[in-house]
C-alpha cells in the first residue's frame, strides 16, 4: 500500500519527483509512507541519472498535512514511541541528502509537511499555499533547530510560539518559500531544470558546505570552500570546466 501511496516520475531530465499520493487525506504521511519515500531516496542517492528530486502532493488542496495522527492513535505507547524515532532519522536523511531537493508546496502543509518543506533545498508555493509548524498545539516542538536559519530569529518564534497558519503570500515573505508562483508544480519543475543544468559535482559540493556551516566561524567556513574546490571541482581541465562559455563565444570573424 506504501509503495501505492508514492508516485515516481521523470518530468525532465536529471529530475525526479517523489508525489505523496493520498489526496483523500490531504497527503498525511503513514510511516510506511515515510519508510517508501526514504527508500526511493536511498535509491535516487546512487542513480546518477537523478540530479534533483521535485517532492509534492497530489491533488489541488494539500502538499502534505503531517503525519498520520490517526495511525499514531492506534499504536501502543511503546510503538509510537519507537515510529517517532525512526520519523526523525528519516527527517534527518531528508536534510543532509546528498542532492539537492525542491519542495513544490501547493496548498496547505501543516506539521510534517512543514518539517519536510523547510528541509528542502528550496521551497516553491503559491496563493493555495497554507503553511504552519503545529506542534506547539499538541505541547511540542519542532524545527526550532532550523527554523531561525531560513527566516531569522523573530519571525521563527512567531510562528514557532503561536503555531498559526501562514498563507502563501506572508510565507514568500518572511523567506519560508524561495518562489511564489501561480503555478507552483510548473515553477517547481523550472527550478528543478535550472538545477539539473548545472555540473552535479559542483552542485552536491555547494550543498554539502551550506550543511557544515552552521556553527563555522567566517575563515573556517571560507578555507573549508577553498579545500573543496581544490579537491574536488577543479580536477577538470579549464576548457572542460568552461565548456558552456567557451561553445557560446563567438569565433574569429562572428559579430
Amino acid at each position: 500500500m506504501a509503495e501505492e501511496d508514492l508516485r515516481r516520475d521523470h518530468p525532465a531530465p536529471g529530475v525526479l519527483r517523489l508525489t505523496l499520493d493520498r489526496p483523500h487525506a490531504h497527503n498525511a504521511m503513514p510511516i510506511a509512507l515515510q519508510r517508501a519515500l526514504d527508500a526511493a531516496l536511498s535509491d535516487a542517492a546512487q542513480d546518477d541519472s537523478v540530479r534533483v528530486v521535485v517532492l509534492a502532493g497530489a491533488g489541488e488542496r494539500a502538499f502534505c498535512a503531517g503525519y498520520d495522527l490517526k495511525e499514531l492513535e492506534a499504536m501502543p505507547p511503546e510503538a509510537a514511541q519507537a515510529s517517532m524515532t525512526e520519523r526523525e532519522d528519516m527527517l534527518w536523511r531528508y536534510l543532509t541528502y546528498p542532492k539537492p531537493t525542491v519542495a513544490a508546496v501547493d496548498g496547505i502543509a501543516y506539521g510534517a509537511g512543514t518539517m519536510y518543506a523547510a528541509c528542502s533545498d528550496l521551497r516553491v508555493g503559491g496563493p493555495a499555499t497554507t503553511m504552519a509548524v503545529s506542534a506547539a498545539r499538541y505541547g511540542g516542538a519542532n524545527l526550532t533547530w532550523l527554523l531561525d536559519t531560513l527566516i531569522g530569529a523573530s519571525h521563527a518564534r512567531d510562528l514557532l510560539l503561536t503555531a498559526r497558519a501562514v498563507p502563501g503570500a506572508e510565507a514568500y515573505r518572511i523567506g519560508l518559500l524561495n518562489r511564489y508562483e501561480p503555478d507552483v508544480s510548473q515553477t517547481a519543475l523550472q527550478v528543478a531544470k535550472d538545477i539539473a543544468a548545472q555540473p552535479p559535482e559542483g552542485i552536491q559540493q555547494i550543498k554539502q558546505l551550506l550543511l557544515e556551516g552552521p556553527g563555522r566561524n567566517l575563515r573556517a567556513r571560507y578555507e573549508h570552500e577553498n579545500s573543496a574546490v581544490r579537491s574536488t571541482l577543479r580536477q577538470q581541465p579549464i576548457a572542460e570546466m568552461f565548456s558552456t562559455f567557451f561553445a557560446s563565444r563567438p569565433t574569429a570573424g562572428e559579430v
